[in-house]
């Protein structure tokens, strides 16, 4: 049985519990429609096949909710529980096992992973009816599920990472899952190597912590710094936690600054900052749900969750948590600037997504955590709930992704139309629950002036490439007139959790009001005060203020795209004729692939051609085939020996006693003198 940490804890929750395998459920249920799938799912019928993904899923959300109720009734400082499943490294003094960890910061994101996968697991069922591999999608989307609950729930840095690995694994594998397409396959391998680049950061960090801690484990780490306690660093002797974090290095920079940047190294890759943001468009050529999985409530805000998680580590190096809220805040504003002149309907959310990231690792860098947790979890209904609309109104016009060729489907789409409204102006800051939780992140960089001015731009251009997206696909006049005459509302499958997310999005408003709302709820951050620590509460005044600066902004940037692509379109608000370098500079992103294949992809492929066609075939063939010529030749020789003649034999035999007999005379004499 495993062991459980919090005795106390534990107690409490037996009353409710009588086995410790409930923890490990949330888990086992995604794991084992993957398993189903996975090796029976062909000879399924397809409603097994659904029912089997999607009750896995469902299965997972409500044990988590189960789990929630049983953390909501104990005393908030026993609400962390560890759970060791199983000894799983062990060398020496280092014990690594494979935990899992329930507090009220794992539960808050195990909700979340589960309850909107649930929800693009059924939207799935509707729009891969017709895929031909349909069991290989659902049990790779299981998997993927699996992983990330895994990468939250870890109670260590080694457990983590599977996870933090898993979920790249499966994203390759669904960004490629139509690998029959050139795009698609390259999109996966895009993927898969630039997020390598941030998970060697995150190794590298995470083998430091474990030299320095001689752990891995999120509580003794955090306790460690707490209490300032000795430590064993990998220089030898005995030092306090403190002592070793602020030890110089060679580069300049304190050791628990190095490690620090290290794993943000890795959540730039996983969340796809800046400069490793370059996967995430790409990554639009899988299955719009993938798109959704991943960019709302999965691998994408593995990153943020990850800093939250180890703020107790970055809160020791202010340099990195300097680095956090710059990298954030301008991955934010880029991304937005990009977003405003693409045409694609998925690349349009892709940078969006990268978008609300930066919005979110701000926070963090900040030191306002539960705002950046916040903002995850509004985004990821909003911006899943967007994924999927969009996927509807590709339902609609035969996987067309242009919105040049699209227009006036409000329509023939009511149903599309109003959610992707609800998502979108959510998106734009001008309702709850995405108004709340930006104006949060808002408010926490008002000290820091550049910070905000790049977080209220941002928000002005949110809202700008939201409304031109709504109205150049919804509300314009139709541009293909054939794909609008055949154009249609997706079937309920589809439409129920796209007004299921809708309402979701307007619901977790009330985690978190500003202080100016009569009878304002503070949910969220009296629940992960615990983990995460207090919040400074503007007084009603200040967030009024402040969220009239975010409604501010997100109404000059609605304004401005209902002037240029409604009311006045063509007119002075084209930046392609105004400012035709500008746009060509925005509109070719920055021109940052071509800069990669001129420094990396394609010097790289000439050092592999050469290495290949000279060493590889010169030195290293050379040598083998060498080995191998001088191992026939001796063959060869030795081969004459056999003549399979009894004569020749036995003259062998008789010359090589000879012999013997003549070495053993004289050594005889030679011993003998």
């Amino acid at each position: 049985m495993p062991e459980v940490h919090g005795t106390t804890a534990w107690t409490v929750m037996k009353g409710f519990v009588e086995e410790w395998w409930v923890v490990i459920l949330v888990l086992a249920f995604p794991l084992a429609g993957f398993i189903v799938n996975g090796l029976w799912g062909r000879r399924l019928p397809r409603p097994i096949v659904s029912i089997v993904a999607c009750g896995s899923i469902a299965g997972a959300f409500l044990t988590s909710l189960y789990l929630l109720a049983l953390n909501i009734a104990l005393p908030p400082e026993q609400r962390s529980i560890q759970v060791t499943v199983y000894p799983w490294l062990e060398a020496g003094p280092i014990k690594i096992p494979f935990a899992l960890l329930f507090d009220p910061l794992s539960v808050t994101m195990a909700l979340t992973v589960s309850g909107v996968s649930f929800l693009i697991h059924v939207y799935s069922v509707g729009y891969m009816a017709g895929d031909d591999e349909f069991s290989r999608y659902f049990a790779l989307l299981n998997l993927f599920v699996f992983f990330m609950l895994l990468l939250v729930l870890a109670g260590n840095l080694a457990t983590m990472f599977i996870g933090w690995e898993g979920v790249g694994l499966c994203s390759f594998q669904l960004i490629s899952f139509w690998f029959t397409r050139e795009r698609a396959a390259e999109a996966g391998r895009k993927a898969f190597i630039v997020t390598r680049f941030g998970d060697f950061g995150f190794l590298v960090a995470a083998l430091g912590l474990l030299a320095i801690f001689g752990t891995l484990d999120f509580g003794d780490i955090a306790r460690a710094i707490h209490e300032n306690e000795m430590v064993s660093p990998w220089w030898g002797g005995k030092v306090a936690a403190l002592d070793a974090l602020n030890k110089p290095t060679v580069v300049g920079l304190t050791l628990g600054t190095l490690i620090c940047l290290g794993l943000f190294m890795g959540a730039v890759g996983k969340s796809a900052q800046f400069p490793l943001y370059v996967w995430l468009p790409d990554a639009m050529e899988g299955p719009t749900p993938v798109s959704a999985l991943i960019h709302a409530a999965t691998m994408v805000t593995a990153g943020v969750y990850m800093v939250a998680r180890l703020h107790f580590l970055f809160e020791q190096a202010p340099l990195a948590l300097l680095v956090v809220a710059v990298i954030g805040a301008f991955t934010a504003a880029y991304a937005a600037t990009m977003g405003c002149v693409e045409n694609d309907i998925k690349r349009v959310l892709a940078y969006s997504t990268i978008s609300q990231l930066g919005y979110m690792f701000l926070a963090c860098g900040l030191g306002a955590y539960i705002a950046g947790i916040y903002h995850l979890v509004t985004h990821a209904f909003f911006k899943a709930l967007l994924f999927l609309c969009a996927g509807s109104v590709m339902h609609a016009m035969h996987d067309v992704l242009d919105i040049r060729r699209m227009g006036g489907l409000a329509k023939k789409m009511p149903t599309t139309t109003l959610t992707f409204w609800i998502g979108g102006l959510a998106l734009a800051g001008l309702i709850p629950s995405g108004l709340f939780s930006k104006d949060a992140i808002l408010h926490a960089a008002e000290k820091q002036k550049a910070l905000w001015a790049l977080g209220l731009f941002t928000a002005v251009l949110t809202a700008f490439y939201t409304t031109r997206l709504g109205v150049k696909v919804f509300h314009s006049k139709p541009r293909d007139e054939h794909l609008h005459e055949h154009a249609h509302e997706s079937p309920d499958i589809m439409t129920i959790p796209m007004i299921l997310l809708a309402l979701g999005t307007v619901a977790v408003s009330v985690l978190w009001m500003p202080a100016f709302v009569p009878g304002k709820w503070a949910i969220l951050p009296e629940y992960l005060r615990v983990v995460l620590g207090e919040v400074h509460e503007p007084t009603a005044q200040e967030a009024l203020q402040s969220t009239l600066w975010a409604v501010g902004a997100g109404l000059l940037g609605l304004i401005v795209a209902l002037l240029a692509y409604a009311l006045r379109p063509g007119a002075l608000w084209n930046l392609a004729k105004v400012l035709p370098w500008l746009y060509q500079l925005v509109a070719g992103k920055y021109f940052v692939d071509e800069i990669y294949a001129a420094l990396i992809t394609r010097p790289g492929r000439w050092i592999s051609e050469f290495i290949s066609a000279h060493f590889d075939l010169g030195v290293i063939d050379a040598t083998v085939n060498g080995i191998g010529w001088l191992t026939a030749k001796a063959g060869s020789a030795v081969r004459r020996i056999q003549t399979g003649f009894v004569r020749n034999y036995a003259l062998y035999l008789v010359s090589a006693a000879v012999l013997l007999l003549f070495y053993m005379l004289v050594r005889g004499l030679t011993m003998a003198r």
